[in-house]
């Protein structure tokens, strides 16, 4: 973590000593990095864990990777449009054991393809170190699998997750460093809810023999259930746009 913020530290050092650059129209980022899942999303594996319905809640980690364009809006620059897209994929490692006494390696994955529109806020748009916040309209497409080591009875079989879709709000906050007219670097995090609408339980005859659904709306005995998740990101954005006066 020491290195992390020393490392922050010293492009933000290098970012205010260096010249100031032109504000572009356009930007794009290319981002990665570390996914932690949060809310009902988070859960341990437990080794009686038989209940299809709790499968998509047992992730631990994960990782991410997306980009994002960016079209500043005004004179200021201060208001952009934002809309990006992003894969995440989260998962878990652990042992399960059913009726027949077998201990079994489980590892639950769960991945979801983002697709974001929304709007930013930014703090200094002329300056080559630039603080923002922004909001974005999520819709959240779901895959997966769970997989068990022996895969050999009706309990324990490997199953895939049944193709969803979800629509949330994710909130963005970082900051971005110009190092060249064309050239930056971005870090922040993301808090997304992922499935604020569209909740639902499937009806049993729509989910194949080896599906498991998401579940997320209150059934038998499990409750509404919330899929919340952290990202880390850092990464390169790319300038385009420049007024016809910048050299």
């Amino acid at each position: 973590m020491k290195k992390i913020l020393l490392a922050v530290m010293t492009i933000i050092a290098i970012g205010i000593s260096t010249q100031s650059y032109s504000q572009s129209k356009f930007t794009v980022n290319f981002t990665g990095g570390y996914s932690a899942p949060m809310a009902d999303f988070k859960n341990n594996i437990i080794l009686s864990d038989t209940a299809q319905d709790n499968w998509p809640y047992r992730m631990k980690n994960g990782f991410n990777f997306g980009a994002q364009g960016k079209l500043s809006l005004g004179n200021t620059g201060n208001y952009k449009l934002a809309f990006g897209l992003n894969y995440s994929s989260f998962s878990n490692e652990g042992t399960v054991t059913g009726t027949d006494g077998i201990a079994r390696t489980f590892k639950p994955k769960v991945s979801l393809i983002t697709i974001a529109l929304g709007g930013e806020y930014d703090f200094l748009p002329k300056g080559n170190v630039n603080p923002y916040l922004g909001l974005d309209v999520t819709g959240n497409f779901w895959g997966g699998s769970f997989k068990f080591t022996p895969n050999n009875t009706t309990a324990f079989r490997d199953q895939d997750m049944k193709s969803e879709a979800r629509f949330g709000l994710q909130f963005n906050g970082g900051c971005e460093f110009k190092l060249s007219k064309n050239v930056g670097l971005t870090a922040g995090l993301k808090y997304n809810i992922a499935n604020l609408v569209g909740k639902g339980q499937d009806d049993p005859s729509e989910v194949g023999p080896n599906e498991v659904d998401l579940g997320d709306k209150a059934h038998d005995i499990f409750p509404d259930r919330t899929v919340a998740y952290l990202q880390t990101y850092a990464g390169l954005v790319i300038y385009f746009g420049f007024p016809k006066s910048t050299k």
